[in-house]
């Protein structure tokens, strides 16, 4: 895999966590799911900290 197919791919995976990471905001309804949003944001950071180790 090339470094730029592979670099889109991190993004796209940055992209599709803070997606499901705002659903869950959206979604919460007086009650503030912590794990999830903490586990959403795990897997947010992941791949942000793929695409930066990619670049560097």
């Amino acid at each position: 895999m090339s470094s730029s197919s592979t670099s889109a791919s991190a993004v796209s995976g940055a992209v599709a966590a803070n997606e499901r990471i705002r659903a869950l905001v959206d979604a919460a309804d007086g009650t503030w799911p912590a794990e999830a949003y903490e586990v959403l944001l795990l897997e947010w950071a992941a791949a942000l900290r793929s695409d930066v180790d990619r670049a560097a």
